[in-house]
């Protein structure tokens, strides 16, 4: 009889989680849609031999959709152990699971699904300092790129220079690194935190390997820059406009805490949209320099247009990430010659 209900209760857990990534695919189809995500799976490009660290508060490490994904090589800043758990917040009079890294992780699982995901956890208890820790740890690590959907400015201000070295370390130890632009809904040179990050971007020891993210709003088959998200803005000889690129970031769906799937808004949200692209563009060109994979997904970007009027650099930047465009330019370079 024990045994009975255990199996009926394994069959229903098991029907459960199908049902739920079915579902994820579906109801995440359009703004995967809008990436062309499909034209790279098609083709047999789903991030393989990829990996990929995800700076964040914490992730549900037992998320049935997320387990084949996520690395054996954990980390939390306080101790460098394999505690990952998200973090307890108090919110609305009751504690709760900030599942911010959890959703995160979900969403480059879903655009790159055979890539690994390596969580660090940024316990944010020794202020800047944390930052340059998790910094350190994902420059050690095997991982390909970096996702950072979390403000490096423990006061919100500038990057400190410990932060600003620690990031350079990082792009010259061979990664990509994706910065979330941002939600005040600003300039980016306007923000003092934003417009170093652009400062960063433009640094040469950064070697290109900077990418900042923007959201975009995609709904009812209509495209615009989210009204949270931060955009690069008018700046001296295009600065804020050359490592900006757009994808979408509103009303997400992606993994959250128990097992569960439940929508989230954020350039955070854009950001692992990006980090995906970029796992299945490294997949399908393995010779070619971290760098010139970031520039092949910000000059392929598609172009915006409203009423058949091109939009302003100075909104999205680049553009949309376009994997189709991206992969068409890059074959056709490698025809001739290695990017």
């Amino acid at each position: 009889m024990m045994q009975s209900r255990f199996l009926y209760l394994v069959v229903c857990f098991v029907l459960l989680l199908y049902g739920g990534r079915i579902f994820w695919q579906k109801t995440s189809f359009s703004p995967l849609k809008v990436m062309e995500v499909s034209y790279a799976h098609q083709r047999n490009l789903t991030g393989k031999g990829l990996i990929v660290a995800v700076l964040d508060e914490g992730f549900d490490a037992s998320h049935g959709a997320l387990k084949p994904q996520l690395s054996s090589y954990r980390y939390n800043t306080a101790n460098q152990r394999n505690d990952v758990s998200e973090t307890v917040v108090f919110s609305n009079g009751s504690f709760r699971f900030e599942s911010h890294g959890t959703h995160v992780a979900g969403i480059i699982a879903n655009v790159a699904p055979d890539a690994k995901i390596i969580p660090i956890k940024v316990q944010g208890f020794d202020g800047d300092q944390d930052f340059v820790k998790a910094l350190q740890i994902a420059s050690k690590s095997p991982a390909h790129i970096v996702n950072i959907s979390l403000r490096l400015s423990h006061t919100g201000r500038k990057l400190s220079p410990n932060v600003y070295a620690a990031l350079i370390k990082l792009a010259q130890s061979g990664k990509i690194i994706v910065i979330a632009a941002g939600n005040e809904g600003v300039s980016l040179m306007k923000n003092a935190y934003t417009a170093s990050l652009v400062q960063l971007s433009h640094d040469p020891e950064m070697q290109e390997r900077l990418i900042l993210a923007g959201a975009l709003s995609y709904k009812n088959g209509s495209e615009s820059l989210a009204e949270f998200s931060n955009f690069p803005g008018n700046s001296s000889s295009g600065i804020s406009q050359t490592y900006f690129i757009t994808a979408p970031g509103e009303d997400i769906l992606s993994t959250i805490t128990g097992g569960y799937f439940g929508e989230k808004s954020g350039t955070s949200m854009a950001a692992p949209m990006v980090v995906g692209a970029l796992c299945l563009l490294m997949q399908a060109f393995p010779e070619s320099t971290p760098e010139n994979v970031a520039r092949l997904l910000l000059t392929s970007a598609r172009k915006v247009s409203i009423d058949s009027l091109p939009v302003s650099l100075n909104t999205f930047g680049q553009g949309i990430v376009d994997l189709k465009a991206a992969l068409d330019k890059g074959w056709n370079i490698s025809r001739g010659a290695l990017l």
